[in-house]
């Protein structure tokens, strides 16, 4: 069904738009108010350079070139399968994303963690923030043993109340808003076609249904018969001129008589 279509049976069917627009208003109203806000705790840990290559009395926050890839490597390991599989053990409906702050080009890393309450984000933020540290000591040590050759880590912000945000709602929403809209185009079509169908079919009973009685209605006159004409002088009215009856009283015909009552074929009567 093209869009003219679509379009020129939306304005013939009008009240079938109507109660689909309300119908996807009402889906949209109730996946909105049923579907469960998501609450996000967000936290920023900036990466420190050793203390080795810092000397005394320097600020080690001017020395930050080349940790950007211990930030990559470190949002790796947050993204592993144990570091996920410990989350869930803790909140099972929670997610989180660990991904360098797109905001700046020092080493800070960005870590997100949403959940159903507010409690749960914050847990989840937490746990994220404690394992980081840990993991970044434990790829480390593969390399370097000394203290003072490890990058340190320093949580720069971090939220205290997890922030209700309503992109899953709308996004459900949305979803009910559309499906409704798809049925409601499935249905105009349906029903625009079944109305035309039945007054095509209106249309064509009422025109047969006419000449079936005016024909009933109308009587045939019977068709006339082929009388032959009467003999002249002879033929009472109403007598057809076929056959007469035999003379009163016996009397026989005279052979003039029977050629007048002759019959128009050529046959005699008999008496």
């Amino acid at each position: 069904m093209q869009l003219r279509e679509v379009m020129s049976a939306g304005r013939r069917r009008w009240w079938v738009v109507l109660i689909g627009a309300l119908c996807a208003v009402g889906a949209a109203f109730g996946a909105y108010s049923t579907t469960p806000p998501t609450y996000e705790a967000t936290a920023t840990v900036l990466l420190l350079p050793p203390q080795a290559t810092v000397e005394e009395g320097d600020n080690p926050l001017l020395q930050l070139g080349g940790l950007n890839e211990a930030v990559d490597v470190l949002v790796l390991e947050l993204s592993s399968q144990d570091v996920r599989k410990r989350v869930e053990g803790l909140q099972p409906d929670a997610s989180y994303e660990v991904v360098n702050e797109p905001s700046t080009s020092s080493p800070v890393l960005l870590v997100t963690a949403r959940d159903v309450t507010s409690e749960g984000a914050i847990a989840v933020r937490d746990e994220l923030l404690a394992a980081t540290p840990t993991s970044l000591s434990g790829l480390q040590s593969k390399i370097t043993s000394g203290s003072d050759q490890q990058i340190t880590s320093r949580v720069v912000s971090s939220d205290k109340v997890a922030e209700a945000v309503g992109r899953d709602r709308l996004r459900s929403a949305l979803v009910a808003l559309v499906g409704m809209g798809v049925l409601t185009v499935i249905a105009l079509a349906l029903v625009d076609s079944g109305l035309r169908r039945r007054a095509e079919r209106r249309r064509g009973a009422g025109g047969h249904g006419t000449g079936g009685r005016r024909g009933r209605g109308q009587q045939v006159p019977p068709a006339p018969s082929e009388l032959p004409p009467p003999v002249e002088g002879h033929a009472p009215p109403g007598h057809d001129g076929r056959r007469s009856p035999p003379a009163p009283g016996g009397e026989t015909l005279t052979a003039q008589d029977e050629d007048l009552l002759r019959d128009p074929h050529g046959r005699v009567p008999q008496p």
